[in-house]
């Protein structure tokens, strides 16, 4: 098991974020005291400076940049310079200290009363975690966030009590997992894709919604007959893309973790198409991926 705060950390060092703009002040110290020797964090005396800094390093270096802001009053200091941010389409994951959780509903002093609502509009996507637990997943839907197109900055507002906790088992997966995005595949996306399917010896086929609406079921099929993998259903999809009658229909997969992961085991890959990967309901926890012999999971949308 590791810490909240040691696998945010390996987290941004698995995106390249290892540069830190900020100004901190008490809530951020938990999360900065013991750095990593392969961070490093360039201090601004105001945080409209933090931003801007951070926003010409990302235009310049064409990647993300890391911001690390002081609860509400630190995010509001930066607001302006966000601003030119949110129009260059510049991708910033900014974080800023809350206080323990226990506290935020008293309003106490140094808590972000209203974190999630402070910096809309100016950021595409602004939270703050459910939970401890709930810390990694956001950062890196954070992370995915500021980068897709368009991209922009985004904002995560977390709890300083929160980084001392325990992580989960489904953490680890949130380091290893990449996103390329595109409108079609690129000719180097297709060869990696067929080279997966030509590598796998157990391909199995998840189907969403999409696959019928963009017309893709006939495709659907001439790929599973192809492959000759077996083919289920996304969880709770809203329409049909695959014939039930067909030898290769397997069913819908359920939507929990546990009943998910028990269908998929045994596959080597796991390509997913036109849906979410996945959408869950009933709370059966478990491993997201059945195993370390399956680590392949594509979402991929027709057409």
């Amino acid at each position: 098991m590791s810490t909240v705060r040691d696998a945010t950390y390996e987290l941004l060092r698995r995106h390249g974020l290892t540069t830190i703009f900020g100004n901190p002040g008490s809530n951020e110290l938990p999360f900065l005291a013991g750095m990593p020797e392969d961070f490093r964090y360039i201090l601004g005396l105001h945080e409209g400076v933090v931003a801007g800094m951070a926003d010409g390093y990302a235009q310049a270096t064409r990647r993300p940049a890391l911001v690390n802001l002081h609860a509400a009053s630190g995010s509001g200091n930066a607001m302006g310079a966000l601003t030119n941010s949110w129009y260059a389409h510049t991708p910033l994951v900014i974080t800023a200290g809350q206080q323990v959780r226990s506290t935020i509903g008293q309003e106490v002093m140094l808590s972000n009363v209203d974190a999630v609502s402070l910096p809309r509009p100016l950021v595409k996507f602004s939270a703050e975690p459910a939970s401890a637990r709930d810390v990694v997943r956001t950062m890196g839907q954070a992370i995915h966030a500021a980068v897709l197109e368009p991209a922009g900055p985004v904002y995560v507002s977390i709890p300083y009590d929160d980084w001392a906790h325990e992580t989960g088992p489904e953490d680890a997966h949130l380091g290893e997992r990449t996103v390329e995005t595109a409108g079609e595949l690129s000719d180097g996306q297709l060869a990696d894709l067929v080279a997966a399917l030509d590598a796998a010896a157990r391909p199995v086929l998840v189907l969403g919604p999409d696959v019928d609406s963009a017309r893709g079921n006939d495709d659907a099929v001439r790929l599973a007959e192809r492959l000759g993998a077996p083919v289920w259903v996304a969880p709770s999809a809203s329409r049909c893309p695959f014939p039930t009658s067909h030898a290769a229909f397997r069913g819908v997969l359920p939507a929990s973790v546990a009943g998910i992961t028990g269908l998929l085991s045994g596959h080597d890959l796991i390509l997913v198409v036109g849906a979410p990967v996945f959408r869950y309901h009933q709370y059966e926890p478990g491993e997201y991926l059945p195993g370390r012999h399956c680590p392949v999971a594509d979402h991929l949308r027709p057409g």
